[in-house]
């Protein structure tokens, strides 16, 4: 849910009014209880250091042509950095078995400012230089669970294809474009001719998170996780034969889990992973932090290299309390609910070499800070990040959970 559907409450009557069809229904104990719009579109606005402002819309369907967890999910924006983002997604259920589904991802992007560093974990900021990209990615994604529940084990296999074309960066910025700074970068083939990665994956997830707000119909999606965790394996192999232009080996870790502080509103929720990046592939495709869902407090690729390992830690006290802050007619869709302070931090670094992850546990690098964060309508998270690293400030304004 990266940046998709933050509504701004001065921008809330630019909605699309299918986003107030709410139906009132009765819980088994007899309250009556609101539950999502069917579907809906909003403008939204959001900023990061790599993007500046940035304004879009975005639209949501769920249980499309009355198929419950059938959901399409669009969206575009324009950044003041000049970044464009389109995409769209579709999610199937029940194909072949009551147990699977099939979610189709495809999306557009073209980023003339983005920032490169050179490689290493050491990279230099006195490096920072200006390289422009486009992509278009498409992902098809087939989702089978053997346990579904309380406790979920599920596998999901994925083929992935993304066309990549880097360009110079734009003459009229401050920083110097990466012809100038990085003239081997810029003059390789990778980097002139561009390229396509295809290839395909096989994800192993385990999930026991339970959800003070779930959306039910079966879908891998958690509002707000108060208990358990979520693991995953993924493996993932990009060769010649599915069309790449590169040959390398993806293997992946990312463990998550949340832990209550004696009561559901107070939640103490951790991040480790690890990921291996094994073979030849271009730059744009290394292991890379800096984002508002890596290390926070730093631009996006400002270190890269082959191998990562990820600390996060945040520490979540949320409000048992719900208002509608506009409580007129079709505008009473849009419901807060959760209202939190969030303390976070953030840990780790890139390697070169795979030994280098078991023997180098120097030169981290990390960030803190605090956020405020709330749900709204009432399945989407709306978060403010500050962050504080050991190289500068940054704040963000996005959408869904760190992890």
């Amino acid at each position: 849910m990266k940046r998709l559907f933050f509504i701004l409450p001065l921008m809330a009557l630019l909605v699309f009014p299918g986003m107030a069809k709410e139906k009132k229904e009765k819980s088994k104990a007899g309250k009556e209880e609101v539950k999502e719009a069917k579907f809906g579109a909003t403008p939204y606005i959001y900023t990061g250091p790599d993007t500046g402002f940035g304004v879009g819309a975005s639209g949501l369907f769920r249980d499309l042509f009355k198929r419950e967890g059938r959901d399409l999910i669009f969206s575009a924006s324009y950044t003041e950095k000049r970044y464009e983002y389109y995409s769209i997604e579709w999610k199937e259920p029940k194909i072949f078995s009551d147990n699977a589904w099939l979610r189709i991802y495809v999306k557009y992007a073209n980023e003339p400012t983005r920032l490169y560093y050179g490689l290493g974990n050491d990279s230099e900021r006195d490096n920072a230089c200006y390289f422009g990209e486009r992509e278009v990615e498409v992902n098809p994604r087939f989702d089978y669970w053997f346990w579904t529940g309380e406790e979920r084990l599920g596998i999901k296999a994925d083929y992935r294809y993304s066309w990549f074309k880097p360009r110079d960066g734009p003459e009229d910025l401050d920083e110097p474009e990466i012809s100038e700074q990085f003239p081997g970068v810029y003059n390789s083939d990778e980097f002139q001719d561009g390229g396509q990665i295809s290839g395909i994956g096989v994800l192993l997830v385990y999930d026991d998170r339970k959800d003070k707000f779930p959306i039910g119909g079966g879908r891998d999606e958690v509002i707000f996780p108060y208990l358990g965790g979520r693991q995953e394996l993924y493996l993932a192999r990009y060769d010649k034969i599915f069309g790449s232009d590169w040959d390398y080996t993806l293997a992946s870790v990312n463990l998550t889990y949340h832990i209550p502080l004696g009561w559901e509103w107070t939640v103490l929720s951790g991040r480790a992973k690890l990921t291996i990046k094994d073979g030849d592939m271009p730059f744009w495709e290394l292991s890379s932090f800096g984002s508002e869902n890596t290390i926070r407090g730093y631009h996006g690729g400002r270190f890269r290299d082959h191998h990562s390992v990820l600390f996060n830690i945040e520490f979540r006290q949320a409000f048992d309390y719900s208002f509608h802050p506009l409580p007129w007619g079709a505008l009473k869709a849009y419901k807060i609910t959760a209202p939190m302070v969030v303390l976070f931090f953030d840990y780790g670094r890139v390697f070169n070499e795979i030994e280098d992850i078991f023997s180098e546990f120097e030169d981290y690098h990390w960030t803190y800070g605090i956020s405020g964060r709330f749900i709204i309508s009432p399945s989407v998270v709306i978060r403010f990040d500050q962050a504080f690293s050991e190289e500068e400030s940054d704040f963000y304004i996005t959408a869904g959970w760190t992890f």
